[in-house]
């Protein structure tokens, strides 16, 4: 196989007749571009399922077509056993995972992997692909058995992934084996350098090895579709590929790794940041219990503080209607700002600020807010930079009663809507647990992150919140901390 994935010359032939007619059906106006009619083609719910799938597999064979020779998909156990037998004498396979269009590892369904091992060609295992009318499952597929069975026989095999973690997790929700990952080029990507903007497969192969494909992009069409619908011939062309660019990049990694300046972070990198990957993929997979009939008594608790805190304010603002209605006779209040259409020179208004001025004032209306405090009620800038501002740390130096209570009125939403009714919403109905995402090198430092939810940033201070996070049933929870010492 040539190191290029691509090639250095490309023939698009002509496009069949069937897909032509689609494009130009949708293609208004007719200036758009081959790839933005494809796209909006795809999009248009107008669009039988049987076009948009004519659509794909004429575009992809028009892109990627001259690759097929290189690609490959395995459909029988014997074809899987001899390319892993393959895998094992070379010592290292690339392996990819291509799910539902789902990236929720515990509950996606594995469409099927791609594997790539030197020698070979890029090969796509189907696993879940279904008839697109009859809605039936081919029957000819291998199963997530015959996955587990194969990919148990790789214990002694190094495996490259991109972005592990994640195959990692699909692999073992969806077949239940647990894969030892030796590489994460997305990983190394991040500790040769922390400050790439951005460590996808695709964009880093761009960069680091072949800059030929930059002028090719089929991402979007299979954006709006159903995996599964898709011809596994046509499916592999655009998804087996991502394993062996994956080979490709650990390649050029390692050689940046051997370098004798990188033998510090080339360190850190397989002994620690390696390790730590299963651990965090765990960590998400085992997730942690949450108290929900405690999460409703908490719910209704800050609700109904949340209830008395709107009443207080709605009395405050109260106290100034008779200043608003005042205002609003006033020239400043009703004046329309002129609007000019620059193509047209047609002349518009705008809206007055008494217009844009609620009856009640709301006062979670950046807008309206600044209207009431600096338009009616006069009050002063305190903020030369944000002359209107109604953020926080501008509302703490504007002392007026109503500030205060805006203040207070925000955190308990932020408490509400982050935490006290998000939380409960994010157990996963499978397991009935929380399963946030945790990124080892999610910060330039080096520092773990979370996200969906952030589960580093649980508010230290409101105890109660802290409160909904259960053990599981004949388990205890242990808080620890470390404070490192300085030694000589």
């Amino acid at each position: 196989m040539a190191t290029s994935l691509w090639g250095d010359e490309f023939i698009i032939e002509e496009t069949p007749k069937k897909a032509k007619k689609i494009k130009e059906k949708i293609a208004k106006p007719t200036n758009l571009s081959e790839s933005e009619m494809s796209k909006k083609a795809l999009k248009a719910s107008s669009t039988s399922l049987e076009d948009k799938l004519a659509l794909i597999t004429t575009n992809v064979y028009r892109i990627l077509g001259r690759y097929k020779d290189n690609t490959v998909v395995i459909r029988t156990r014997q074809e899987l056993t001899e390319y892993i037998d393959a895998a094992i004498l070379n010592g290292i396979i690339a392996i990819d995972t291509e799910t539902n269009n789902s990236l929720q590892p515990i509950t996606c369904k594995l469409m099927g992997p791609c594997i790539y091992t030197p020698g070979q060609k890029n090969a796509y295992i189907p696993l879940n692909h279904i008839d697109p009318y009859t809605r039936e499952r081919l029957e000819w597929q291998l199963t997530e058995q015959d996955i587990y069975e194969e990919f148990n026989r790789l214990d002694n095999t190094l495996i490259l992934m991109h972005n592990g973690k994640f195959d990692y997790q699909v692999i073992k929700c969806t077949t239940g084996k647990q894969l030892k990952v030796y590489w994460d080029t997305m990983l190394a990507t991040r500790i040769l350098d922390e400050n790439e903007k951005n460590a996808g497969l695709k964009v880093q192969y761009i960069n680091k090895i072949d800059p030929t494909i930059e002028k090719y992009s089929i991402d979007h069409l299979f954006e709006n579709i159903e995996y599964a619908v898709v011809d596994p011939e046509v499916f592999a062309l655009y998804a087996a590929t991502d394993a062996f660019m994956t080979y490709k990049l650990y390649e050029w990694q390692k050689k940046q790794f051997e370098k004798p300046e990188h033998a510090r972070i080339y360190k850190v990198f397989m002994e620690v940041e390696m390790p730590v990957m299963e651990v965090a993929a765990e960590m998400e997979l085992t997730g942690i219990c949450i108290d929900t009939d405690y999460g409703e008594r908490l719910s209704k608790k800050y609700h109904d503080k949340l209830d008395a805190l709107n009443a207080k304010l709605q009395e405050e603002l109260a106290k100034y209607d008779d200043i608003i209605k005042a205002w609003r006779l006033t020239e400043e209040a009703t004046f329309k700002p002129e609007k000019i259409n620059k193509k047209t020179g047609e002349k518009t208004f705008g809206k007055s600020k008494s217009e844009q001025l609620d009856d009640p004032v709301s006062l979670t209306s950046p807008t309206q807010l600044a209207i009431l405090i600096y338009d009616v009620l006069k009050h002063p800038m305190v903020d030369k930079k944000s002359p209107r501002g109604t953020g926080e740390d501008i509302l703490k130096k504007i002392d007026i009663p109503l500030s205060s209570l805006i203040l207070e009125q925000r955190g308990l939403l932020k408490l509400i809507n982050t935490y006290i009714d998000k939380l409960p919403q994010c157990v996963c109905e499978k397991t009935g647990r929380l399963h946030a995402q945790f990124k080892q090198l999610g910060a330039d430092t080096g520092r773990f992150s979370s996200s969906e939810p952030n589960l580093q940033n649980i508010p230290s201070h409101e105890k109660s919140i802290r409160m909904l996070f259960a053990a599981s049933p004949g388990h205890i929870l242990v808080g620890s901390d470390f404070s490192l010492q300085k030694v000589g």
